[in-house]
């Protein structure tokens, strides 16, 4: 029993290592847009200042345009900042990672916790616009932690950015009836019914 103890307890303090290791090298899925953010989540949290996270770039592309973008952390612990950001409303955008940042299922995320710099930390990337039209929305979330290795004293934040989006296709099927079908036969049902009726008034007369 004594021998089983020990086993147990390495066993859950690797299974807690490993989930700090691989929040400090990202993580996806913490964006704010599947209602999910890291303070929910367990993550970070404890802090006593809150960061301002704030998304930047371009707030309308054609379809196919790349666009810069940043997500901003400013304030907080301030030692160290890590981010997600995700997209949604309209498929197909692409987003492309920059220096810092990887791509995780589809999202961005830090590769790396980055430095604060004069009070903030900066990640870059790029968006790819989707083929179809609406309007795209960017969600971004920050962590400015205290660089501790833990997930007490920290703090984070959400914020989001919606990009409109042109010059592609509107994504409504269309059919072949589409500019006068339709149209042209219910325009032509009242002519028909004026023969008939001509035609039954025709008949009456002659009786």
């Amino acid at each position: 029993m004594r021998s089983f103890l020990p086993s147990v307890g390495a066993v859950v303090v690797c299974l807690v290592a490993g989930s700090a290791f691989a929040n400090s090298t990202g993580i996806n899925g913490r964006s704010g847009k599947q209602s999910v953010s890291c303070t929910a989540s367990g993550c970070h949290g404890g802090g006593t200042s809150t960061p301002t996270v704030t998304l930047e770039g371009p707030t309308a592309l054609t379809a196919g345009q790349t666009g810069q973008y940043s997500l901003i952390i400013t304030g907080g612990p301030g030692v160290k900042a890590g981010m997600n950001v995700a997209t949604g409303g309209v498929d197909g955008a692409t987003l492309t990672a920059g220096a810092g940042t990887k791509l995780m299922n589809g999202e961005l995320t830090h590769s790396l916790p980055k430095a604060f710099n004069s009070g903030s930390a900066r990640f870059d990337f790029s968006l790819v616009a989707p083929a179809t039209n609406g309007t795209l929305k960017l969600y971004g979330a920050g962590n400015s932690v205290n660089g501790d290795s833990a997930a007490t004293l920290d703090a984070h934040a959400n914020s989001t950015l919606d990009v409109v989006i042109t010059g592609g296709t509107d994504g409504k099927p269309t059919t072949e009836d589409e500019g006068g079908g339709c149209s042209a036969a219910t325009t032509g049902a009242p002519a028909v019914l004026i023969a008939v009726f001509a035609a039954l008034a025709a008949r009456r007369r002659k009786a």
